[in-house]
């Protein structure tokens, strides 16, 4: 099997070993930024089949450039997916993340062996290699070598990682880069998938205005609870957003019933036939939306905000004609666009300065960092991953 081995520190303490590496994960790092674009074959495809068996080490130099050794000999035959070693500081590795810095303790298992033998061998499991690689050369100073650009994919497997060893620090000079080279104030989110994963991306890495946005975005075009998947996003968010989806909704119903009661038992508002009319109109207009059933209470499945209030201003709004065939000027929508103005504008998305207390900061304490879990997946089973144990990164 070929083995691809990073001296991130050729006096390493640590080797992380990550399995089934695809066989097309080239050998430079300084090639790194090419698999980080979107749309570029291999990324995390099927592996291609085998052009030769190697065995190669990887040593960066001390100023930024790499040398290669290769011993290779041609086959055919498919290949076997690889390991990856990374050799890297448990110094540079405990001071960056509070993670590795619990499992490495006293105390533990790694910690023992390390202490013990004077090196540890570390299976990182759930992790997609490049991502992985990508943070081990930020901790280890080796800057040079990191894309500078990212996709958004790409993007949310690195928070995945920033967010579990809670290495928040180490990136956020990088994780600016990467986050302005998307251009995210261009426009806004294109789908809901979408702003979801700016959200847990602008969360991990601080990044006040896209997670301003993303968060608007949700409570405006959600059509169900937002429960972020496999995005170990906190619950207070979570539970601020679906909360706010349903206030403006529930908001809207209450107006629409609202406008529907005064027309019902009110004062006569212009005439008799009129009034009769818009009520007609309304009542018709509020079952084909399917509001009509509707209370402040019910659970609003499927429905967005943005949908349902371009719904209401499309009811079908007929003109009265009186005796002396004149037609009115009441409509529907000049009651109803203003109400449902009042509502939109009232969207102000979240501040993540107010869920500051949700990160663990990067001042704590060594004792405090140890007692206090991060928002991550442990962590959680919820969030449907397998984070690493204690055996395991």
């Amino acid at each position: 099997m070929s083995d691809l081995v990073y001296e991130l520190d050729p006096k390493g303490d640590i080797f992380l070993v990550l399995d089934d590496v695809p066989d097309d994960f080239l050998g430079r790092p300084w090639y790194l930024w090419q698999f980080t674009l979107s749309g570029l074959p291999g990324l995390f495809g099927t592996p291609s089949a085998r052009k030769s068996n190697v065995h190669k080490t990887i040593q960066p130099d001390g100023d930024g450039s790499s040398g290669i050794n290769v011993d290779s000999t041609h086959d055919s035959e498919p290949a076997p997916q690889r390991h990856l070693q990374i050799r890297a500081s448990s110094k540079h590795l405990t001071l960056a993340c509070p993670q590795f810095e619990r499992t490495l303790q006293n105390g533990f298992q790694e910690g023992t062996e390390l202490r013990a033998t004077g090196c540890l061998k570390f299976p990182v499991r759930d992790w997609e290699a490049k991502p992985f690689l990508i943070l081990m050369l930020i901790i280890h100073h080796r800057t040079s070598q990191v894309p500078r650009l990212l996709s958004l994919d790409r993007l949310v497997e690195v928070a995945r990682l920033v967010d579990y060893y809670e290495c928040y620090e180490a990136v956020e000079v990088l994780s600016s880069l990467w986050v302005s080279g998307l251009t995210f104030g261009v426009s806004e989110p294109k789908s809901v998938d979408e702003a979801e994963k700016w959200l847990f991306v602008s969360w991990v890495f601080n990044q006040p205005r896209p997670f301003l946005a993303s968060s608007k975005y949700l409570e405006s075009r959600s059509t169900d609870v937002i429960a972020f998947r496999q995005l170990p996003v906190p619950s207070a968010i979570q539970d601020a957003i679906n909360g706010s989806r349903r206030a403006l909704i529930a908001r809207v119903v209450a107006s629409m019933h609202d406008f529907l009661s005064k027309l019902q038992t009110g004062p006569v508002q212009c005439c008799e036939g009129c009034d009769c009319m818009r009520l007609g109109a309304l009542t018709k207009g509020m079952h084909r939306i399917g509001i009509l059933s509707l209370s402040a209470t019910s659970t609003f499945e499927g429905i967005s905000l943005t949908q349902l209030a371009q719904n209401c201003r499309n009811i079908d709004n007929p003109k009265f004609c009186d005796l002396n065939k004149v037609y009115h000027q009441c409509n529907i929508q000049s009651t109803v666009d203003p109400l449902l103005k009042a509502i939109e504008s009232s969207i102000e998305g979240l501040s993540i300065t107010r869920y500051a207390n949700l990160r663990p900061p990067f001042s704590w304490s060594t004792s405090a960092r140890n007692t206090v879990k991060p928002s991550s997946y442990s962590k959680s089973p919820i969030f449907g991953l397998s984070s690493p144990s204690r055996s395991q990164a």
